[in-house]
């Protein structure tokens, strides 16, 4: 199932690509179907060029080609400075859970380029998303570092996204017992651009230990409400079950939730004995989709059934597919 990087477009052309103006992950994937495997130079894209189809193409020059081509060698280098590192859509390396990428709308929307800092090889490890607000209570705090905990002892990769509150006490959990825990982040992945400012070293810590930060966006790239809802899918994306620790009915951890449940990938709530009174506004979202069937409730009690819906979530999508020309 595994793609090789000679059979497609290399990292260089892909971000020369999505370098061109108006040029999105689709039309870059449609490129890669039909540009045969000799094009591995931006001279042989500009020969390859003139042989697409359709008024889209033609619209960009040779000029454009090699100006687009300039900027990613220009986020290439600057990757290499800040030791941060790049992997694109057709590597060995780049995990067949990302190509499989849906979003909250239902659409496939797999990354095409990943900068990562830290140890790539724990994307080898089955991940389980652990997300919510950013200011949960105090029951919701020790419900995510348990859980973290937990699901780290099991071997899984804890993923999260850094931001204060829920994700932090997902890393933190998994850092606890020294777990694996993957962040996405929103922003490019050199030490100025990490946000929140307040977690820059928790982020440290996860590269120290052995974990691994993940973004689709250059060095030197800010964060912005765009690229934070952007980021969501990829939680997502990259586990075989969400769990929230505490959402209200609204804000950010319902993009990751939406996908997750487009993807038909288990998603769990947790449920806390006092739902109304003790947790107030901060779990009405955990309390809703448990009460519509949408989630599976989490308790400390039911771990273990959690436990197995999730290892069923893992062998079936881990289950070899029709062979299909692209492998």
């Amino acid at each position: 199932r595994q793609m090789c990087i000679r059979d497609r477009l290399n990292t260089e052309l892909i971000l020369t690509l999505k370098n061109l103006k108006g040029c999105g992950n689709k039309t870059v994937l449609s490129i890669a179907e039909v540009a045969p495997s000799q094009v591995q130079t931006i001279e042989d894209l500009c020969h390859f060029w003139p042989t697409l189809k359709g008024k889209k193409f033609e619209k960009y020059s040779a000029t454009d080609l090699q100006e687009a081509n300039r900027k990613a060698l220009t986020i290439i280098n600057d990757a290499e400075r800040e030791g941060v590192g790049i992997i694109s859509y057709y590597e060995e390396a780049f995990p067949q859970i990302l190509r499989e990428t849906i979003n909250e709308d239902g659409n496939a929307d797999a990354p095409l380029i990943l900068f990562y800092r830290g140890n790539i090889k724990v994307l080898q490890m089955p991940g389980i998303a652990i997300i919510g607000t950013r200011e949960p209570t105090e029951a919701g705090t020790q419900a995510g570092i348990y859980f973290a905990e937990k699901f780290a002892e099991q071997g899984f990769n804890i993923v999260s996204g850094l931001a204060i509150g829920c994700d932090t006490t997902g890393h933190q959990g998994a850092l606890n017992v020294k777990g694996t825990t993957t962040a996405f982040l929103a922003n490019g992945l050199d030490w100025e651009s990490i946000y929140p400012k307040e977690n820059l070293e928790l982020a440290k810590n996860i590269v120290e230990s052995g974990g691994l930060l993940l973004s689709e966006y250059p060095v030197g790239q800010r964060g912005n409400r765009y690229t934070l809802v952007e980021r969501d899918r990829l939680q997502a994306g990259l586990s075989y079950a969400t769990i929230v620790i505490q959402t209200g009915l609204r804000g950010g951890t319902m993009h990751a939730v939406n996908a997750t449940l487009k993807a038909r990938k288990p998603l769990f709530m947790i449920k806390y004995k006092n739902m109304d009174g003790q947790v107030g506004g901060k779990a009405e979202g955990n309390k809703k989709f448990l009460e519509d069937g949408k989630a599976h409730a989490l308790t400390s009690g039911s771990f273990e059934d959690a436990l197995a819906v999730i290892r069923e979530s893992v062998e079936k999508i881990n289950k070899p597919k029709i062979k299909d020309s692209l492998f």
